[in-house]
């Protein structure tokens, strides 16, 4: 164990090195064990990016180049990407519904208003524009950010640790 090792494990740990340290030197037991002071606590907060209407309109291709001729040379591998960065099975697209499946997916997990009876008939009357129009809010709006806060307490000094 190197001299860095007490950051990474809990302060009782680094006591409880003290004292085996110094007891090693008197040939004594040690009869009380420190007890972990505060425990260490953690908060995860996550931004999720929602709310409002569709970035851009349905028959907005042109607004991404890359998006744009992907859709029109090859609608179906812009979908299977899609439904890959939605978190999908790349082949997803391959089943019957899957388009309305995703469309809704995307439209419920950025809170974008809209009904099914819309994404209905944006996917059966409208298909490539629909994925064209998926692909760019998906670029769009990022799923999510996560920042990640630690508190805790300070190591317990040594005359508290020793009782």
């Amino acid at each position: 164990a190197s001299a860095n090792d007490h950051h990474t494990f809990p302060s009782y740990v680094c006591v409880l090195r003290f004292l085996k340290i110094r007891n090693k030197d008197t040939k004594t037991a040690v009869t009380t064990q420190p007890t972990p002071a505060v425990p260490v606590m953690s908060s995860i907060t996550t931004i999720v990016c929602t709310g409002g209407n569709w970035s851009t309109s349905l028959l907005d291709v042109c607004s991404d180049k890359k998006i744009c001729v992907c859709g029109s040379l090859c609608s179906p591998c812009l979908e299977c990407s899609l439904a890959s960065h939605f978190g999908e099975c790349f082949c997803f697209p391959l089943l019957l519904g899957s388009t309305l499946a995703l469309r809704v997916g995307i439209r419920e997990r950025h809170k974008i208003h809209g009904t099914l009876c819309e994404d209905w008939m944006a996917v059966h009357c409208c298909w490539p524009f629909a994925v064209c129009q998926m692909a760019r809010e998906m670029k769009r709006r990022p799923r999510f950010q996560v920042y990640e806060t630690h508190m805790s307490s300070p190591l317990p000094t040594v005359k508290d640790a020793l009782v």
